[in-house]
């Protein structure tokens, strides 16, 4: 009834908070329904993926695996397809995003332009790791790539590392997202690299020297970001080697001393954001005590080139007073002197 009564439904989006079968079924029914005609499919927890979706005019599927009640599956793709994100969380189940049926070896997304992976506490292959070697993707007109706590291999990063490709933001292990970078760069504008730390403690010993790998390859990249969550990281910078890093992100405070050490090593280095989260007020103490004194510490002003500072505190609702200003406040005329070209500094809280 409902699709002979909206006949020309092209778009359908179904975000639900909970897993419902009526709902299900609904879903279900009308992608079936709908599909000579579906531009755009959007769906959270679906238990299962219609077929049907090889319509030939889907343009853009989003589809949000949440928790253990998705259903093993494999799913197939149309090729018509621009726009694909994908996300897991919470999900338990064995499931690659790129499967294949028995009689073919290849999938070529002619028109796909944007790919997004989103792992979780289940971190996805790429493609079916059983078949990997028979199976080969291809995404020749890619454009921009977000991939978060993916697995992926050498032949992956092949694969998506089209020549068109000029946005690429990853987040998750650096062994992963050297296997990307293994790839030609020279055609990126924006290159966004997060280490979760944490989540890949076995990395930590390595970072620096992985992190140097990837970042002297990104010569003539516009913007080259960097996120560090994690401090075992770079308790050592001496090693530090970013040529061509220009943003550069750590979820954590960094001793003054050994930031202002390793920022030689990082001489295009434009924008700066530190998370003052979890310090406690006598680190902060000592930060500010470090750059009030800067000019017994240095005699002459740095030649780094940061013209953006963000002092970032989340947690200002655990306190009475603004850290972020309070604290950094009167020894901004001090960073100033030992960061010349340093215009745009901002406090931001919450």
């Amino acid at each position: 009834i409902m699709i002979s009564k909206y006949p020309n439904v092209s778009s359908i989006v179904a975000m639900p908070t909970q897993p419902h079968e009526f709902f299900q079924k609904l879903i279900l029914e009308l992608a079936v329904g709908y599909d000579k005609q579906l531009a755009k499919y959007v769906c959270s927890m679906p238990t299962t993926v219609p077929y049907t979706l090889l319509a030939p005019n889907l343009v853009e599927l989003d589809l949000r695996f949440i928790h253990s009640w998705t259903l093993k599956f494999p799913t197939i793709y149309p090729r018509s397809l621009r726009k694909i994100d994908i996300m897991f969380q919470d999900v338990s189940i064995d499931w690659d995003v790129f499967r294949v049926d028995k009689e073919s070896k290849t999938i070529v997304f002619d028109n796909l332009t944007d790919l997004s992976i989103t792992g979780d506490s289940y971190i996805p292959e790429l493609r079916d790791v059983a078949n990997a070697n028979n199976l080969d993707l291809k995404f020749p007109n890619l454009e921009r790539l977000f991939l978060s706590s993916c697995n992926l291999t050498k032949k992956d990063g092949q694969a998506l590392m089209s020549h068109k490709l000029n946005w690429l933001h990853f987040e998750g292990s650096f062994i992963a997202a050297s296997q990307l970078c293994k790839q030609p760069l020279r055609n990126l504008d924006t290159l966004f690299l997060a280490w979760l730390g944490l989540q890949h403690p076995e990395e930590t010993d390595d970072f620096i020297s992985l992190a140097n790998e990837i970042f002297n390859k990104t010569d003539g990249i516009k913007r080259v970001q960097c996120e560090i969550c994690s401090e075992s990281g770079v308790k050592n910078v001496d090693g530090v080697d970013w040529p061509y890093l220009t943003h550069l992100s750590l979820a954590f405070m960094m001793p003054f001393k050994d930031l202002f050490d390793m920022l030689p090593k990082v001489p295009k280095l434009v924008h700066l954001d530190i998370l003052i989260n979890n310090c406690s007020d006598n680190e902060l103490t000592e930060a500010t005590e470090f750059l009030a004194n800067i000019k017994k510490h240095y005699p002459a002003p740095s030649s780094s080139k940061i013209k953006s500072l963000r002092l970032i505190d989340e947690n200002t609702a655990l306190h009475s007073y603004s850290r972020c200003k309070q604290t950094f406040g009167g020894v901004i005329e001090d960073l100033k002197w030992y960061w010349p070209q340093l215009r745009d500094i901002k406090f931001q809280e919450s």
